[in-house]
């Protein structure tokens, strides 16, 4: 037991967890500011403390049972979300949207659990085999990817959905698909989503909201506009938060539609090269910007720490990725490299969507800091997800044969024989 307990922390990536367990604490401390700006959310903090705890907890457990049998309970557990996402549909609404399932002591996102889901079933799915090399081979990774991106978009949930495509995309690049399947299919999305859709203007339409999808179309009637097809089937809020990013430079738009974006901008301003660093004044500071301790906690971080203080978060994720990147190269078995891709794929995707959103370098779609925003679902499947980049770490099993994922000219050329210039000391001919 003693020697077993030795090779776990000896095999540990420790760089990783003190980096996760780093970006929590900003977290929780954030959180903390953004508490004493809002009186509704006395007692969020220690509720945070309680999730960090939970998901260290889940951490550990993902690393210390082998992965592979995480691998062999993949379609299970994709089965059991899936299920999931179809239940939470016929359950009351919370904030106007079907996304939790409240079980009173505690609210469960299943959103959340179908993209750790997602990255196992994938990542089984692709680790033997080469028929995703092909066109028609991609059809089953892409409907593994759809079918809960479709579900989650009935929530709605605009920004988690978002997350499936990218993610889908690196792992199948990683395993060896041909680069022009990909871009073929790359291009006939966006072929699909500038696609021109009629809709029809409904009656009890404002002269604002009129104003704005007329705005967005291509074309437009008394009764009809021609819009892309995302815009066609968005809610009216969803429409909103695109025009006021597209338009977020016009006055009357920051203090309408624009609001959020330009409050968050205001913060990042404020906050300086080392932030205000005022624990008791926030009240006047942050209580302006909704979802700040959500969606937002970035511009906390900028606002409380500064320039500064983002460059810490941003070091932190650094190091997680460094790390992992070292994990998923040196990890030759196939299953195991493909889940390491997997959630780094995923945490640098949340990554980019969350920050830039914050900054107005992308339209607000609802999307948390991993491991730092607030939410306990969020915090413990990401905490979830790195215990299996660690659990890869750990467990880099001997290479005894060919490396997975090589194919064609990325496999290594076989050496001649009796030495480089063969036995002779001629080359050898290639026919």
């Amino acid at each position: 037991m003693l020697e077993q307990i030795k090779q776990y922390l000896r095999f540990t990536s420790w760089p990783i967890i003190t980096a996760m367990i780093a970006l929590m604490v900003i977290g929780v401390l954030a959180i903390r500011v953004s508490e004493r700006g809002d009186q509704t959310m006395y007692g969020f903090t220690v509720k945070q403390v309680r999730y960090a705890a939970v998901g260290l907890a889940v951490f550990v457990a993902a690393t210390v049972v082998p992965y592979h049998r995480f691998g062999r309970w993949a379609y299970p557990l994709m089965g059991l979300t899936i299920g999931l996402l179809v239940l939470v549909l016929f359950l009351p609404p919370i904030r106007h949207s079907h996304r939790w399932i409240d079980l009173r002591f505690l609210k469960v996102q299943p959103s959340e659990v179908a993209k750790l889901a997602f990255i196992l079933v994938l990542a089984w799915y692709l680790r033997s085999g080469d028929n995703y090399r092909r066109l028609v081979g991609l059809l089953v990774p892409f409907a593994i990817a759809l079918v809960p991106m479709g579900l989650i978009l009935r929530e709605p949930d605009l920004g988690t959905s978002l997350l499936f495509l990218p993610t889908l995309l690196i792992m199948l690049f990683m395993a060896g698909a041909k680069i022009r399947h990909l871009a073929g299919v790359v291009a006939i999305a966006a072929v699909v989503v500038l696609l021109p859709v009629p809709r029809r203007i409904p009656s009890d339409t404002t002269r604002a909201e009129l104003a704005d999808r007329r705005a967005m179309a291509y074309w437009h009637t008394e009764r009809y506009v021609v819009s892309p097809l995302p815009l066609a089937i968005m809610k009216s809020h969803q429409v909103d938060r695109i025009d006021g990013w597209l338009r977020q430079g016009n006055p009357a738009v920051r203090m309408g539609k624009g609001y959020q974006l330009h409050q968050s901008k205001m913060i990042f301003g404020a906050g300086g090269l080392t932030g205000r660093g005022d624990w008791y004044d926030a009240d006047t500071f942050f209580r302006m910007l909704p979802d700040d301790h959500t969606d937002f906690i970035f511009s906390v971080v900028g606002g409380q720490w500064g320039f500064v203080g983002c460059l810490a978060v941003l070091f932190l994720y650094a190091v997680i990725f460094v790390f992992g990147v070292e994990i998923a190269s040196i990890t030759h078995d196939a299953f195991g490299r493909l889940l390491a891709v997997g959630v780094l794929a995923l945490l640098f995707t949340q990554l980019v969507i969350n920050i830039g959103m914050t900054m107005g370098l992308m339209p607000i779609t609802g999307m948390t800091l991993p491991l730092v925003s607030y939410g306990g679902s969020s915090l413990v499947v990401n905490c979830a997800a790195l215990g299996l980049l660690v659990n890869v770490g750990q467990r880099r099993p001997i290479l005894l044969g060919k490396r997975p994922f090589e194919y064609g000219d990325r496999a290594p050329k076989p050496p001649a024989p009796f030495g480089p210039l063969g036995h002779s000391g001629a080359r050898p001919v290639t026919r």
